[in-house]
């Protein structure tokens, strides 16, 4: 069985999951667990965090379809070198010949379903625990994004903020919102969003929140993004295909389908707050 062009090593894991010994599954939780760090290890470290034998390892790569261990490494560090690269060399050589309006509708069905393929695997357990946090309106919740995933936490904070208070937008943690990164709390939640190209300010932040005992929700394209393991909660949604630049429609998508999820969660808060919200607003809106 050979990995599919393009199939990161994480996705390989979990789809072989059900179907490996419990032994390797044991190996499979552990590189998930700590990904992709994991497998950039020895073997040897990678047979002791999973508590089985080094060969269990060896057999663990080959069930994914890799010749061994080493080859699985490869394909990792082949992930990382593709993350670190930016647009420029994803140009193509030529612009394809069709006109505008059949690329776009072939993008937007070919994005489309890559969102709706990685929403399908986001683990029910992930997505009940990053309700919850989102929803508890005892804890003050930090939202921050990088240099365009910026937007989404935008997307999602202007909509959390109907619904419940405690919500701040982080633009600056080490400047201006310096205060609030100092005044952290084990109670608090930091929504973080990361999409390549993932930026080395996210994990200094997420490391930043840890040493204060606060939460991290990771929302990312990839289990493979480096901020995955420092993370409570993470969901991964890609909708990048064959594409210049990646795309983040799948967490446009994600966070416009969380808000009717939190409210539900709230209950009638929510819908009080809502209601509040729209009442202050009346005189501004023109119909």
């Amino acid at each position: 069985m050979t990995p599919a062009l393009g199939e990161t090593v994480a996705a390989r894991a979990t789809s072989a999951l059900p179907t490996l010994s419990r032994a390797e599954r044991r190996v499979g939780r552990a590189l998930l667990a700590d990904y992709p760090s994991a497998g950039l290890a020895s073997a040897a470290r990678l047979a002791e965090r999973a508590e089985v034998s080094p060969p269990t390892v060896l057999r663990f790569a080959q069930s994914l379809g890799y010749e061994g261990f080493a080859d699985l490494q490869v394909a990792l560090r082949a992930e990382l070198t593709a993350q670190s690269s930016g647009p420029i060399t994803r140009l193509p050589s030529a612009p394809p010949a069709d006109g505008p309006l059949d690329r776009l509708l072939r993008q937007a069905h070919a994005q489309n379903a890559c969102a709706a393929a990685t929403l399908a695997e986001l683990p029910g357990s992930a997505l009940e625990a990053a309700i919850a946090l989102l929803a508890d309106t005892s804890r003050t919740l930090y939202l921050h994004g990088g240099r365009f995933s910026h937007l989404l936490a935008l997307h999602l904070a202007m909509h959390l903020e109907q619904l419940r208070p405690g919500v701040r937008v982080l633009t600056e943690p080490g400047g201006r919102d310096l205060g609030a990164m100092i005044e952290l709390t084990r109670r608090d939640v930091v929504v973080l969003f990361d999409y390549h190209r993932y930026q080395r300010s996210a994990a200094d932040l997420a490391a930043r929140v840890h040493r204060a005992g606060a939460t991290v929700l990771l929302i990312t394209d990839d289990l493979a993004c480096p901020v995955a393991p420092e993370a409570e909660v993470v969901l991964a949604a890609s909708s990048t295909v064959d594409t210049t630049y990646q795309s983040m429609a799948a967490g446009f998508l994600l966070t416009e389908l969380l808000v009717p999820l939190v409210m539900d969660e709230i209950g009638e808060p929510a819908r009080t707050r809502m209601a509040l919200w729209e009442d202050q607003r009346r005189t501004e809106l023109l119909e």
